[in-house]
């Protein structure tokens, strides 16, 4: 942990102003007045398009801004995070998050406020932590992947833009419901094999996923491993009680769910399945037989 960080130094504010169904962009101006109140040293970017974020992240390191803040939602992040690590001075990075976005579930693990001031007041005392960082070939995620039924509800969520957080999540499961639900698949993880059919598979860095629900409600983003819930085929009656009771992270004790942890995961498939990384959708080189793989303590990130 690095304490006091000096707020006098290079900060680089990359905004998603369509974030949050717009409202982000509106936060701009009290945005501007706490840094400025605060004395902070920045720029602010505007994302302009998608994945101009990574992009944006990437050449601000190469600039020497070394405080690299998030202003959006899980999306937003999972962009800079992956800007980031692509970069050489990933490690002089210390990454930042004002969680103004539909969904904010990495925020819940440090319990970050929806709240500009309160957030810059954060950003100011200069502590920081190592957290790990997840990672699907070439693509990084921070907070959570997620393999078929969850997935396909990111996809509809991706989709539905007159609703935000739990609501559009809750939405998108109805719409899922009525596609297939199921899929096979072989999963090799460090001292556990799965050779079964599977309604989904979340991958948890963080706690909370879509907007609110805790698949894997004890996972650690800086304990060197990846908490994986597997839920097992079964039928739609079950979906309606298996999803609220993950809400509050009570679905653990359900006979279809199965909670591991591992550094590594292979998974085989015989179809290409949906897969998301905080709420992005990656597309796999072999989408048929992939790794993932947990970068322990691989950023910096105020808290």
């Amino acid at each position: 942990m690095s304490k006091n960080f000096p707020v006098k130094t290079k900060w680089l504010f990359i905004v998603n102003a369509t974030a949050g169904g717009g409202k982000t962009g509106k936060k701009i101006n009290q945005l501007v007045h706490s840094l400025t109140k605060h004395q902070f040293t920045y720029d602010i970017e505007l994302t302009k398009f998608p994945k101009h974020a990574t992009q944006l992240a990437k050449a601000a390191l190469q600039d020497d801004y070394f405080n690299i803040i998030a202003v959006g939602g899980d999306g937003t992040l999972n962009e800079v995070v992956n800007g980031v690590m692509q970069s050489e001075k990933k490690r002089q990075c210390r990454l930042g998050l004002l969680p103004e976005g539909g969904g904010n579930d990495f925020a819940v693990n440090f319990g970050l406020p929806r709240n500009i001031e309160r957030s810059v007041n954060i950003l100011g005392r200069g502590r920081s932590s190592k957290i790990d960082v997840g990672k699907i070939e070439d693509n990084y995620f921070i907070n959570a992947l997620g393999i078929g039924f969850d997935a396909r509800v990111a996809k509809y969520s991706h989709e539905t833009r007159y609703l935000n957080g739990l609501p559009r999540y809750l939405f998108s499961v109805l719409r899922a419901l009525f596609d297939g639900k199921e899929f096979q698949a072989k999963i090799i993880l460090d001292n556990y094999k799965f050779n079964s059919n599977f309604l989904l598979i979340s991958v948890g860095n963080g706690k909370s996923t879509g907007g609110g629900f805790f698949l894997t409600p004890e996972a650690k983003i800086d304990d060197g491993l990846l908490d994986v819930c597997f839920i097992g085929k079964t039928n739609t009656l079950r979906i309606l009680k298996l999803l609220p009771a993950a809400i509050k992270g009570k679905h653990l004790r359900e006979p279809e769910v199965n909670l591991k942890q591992s550094k590594k995961i292979t998974i085989e498939t015989k179809k290409k399945l949906p897969i998301y990384c905080d709420g992005e959708l990656p597309e796999l080189n072999d989408p048929l037989h992939f790794e993932i793989n947990i970068l322990s303590q691989a950023l910096n990130f105020f808290y």
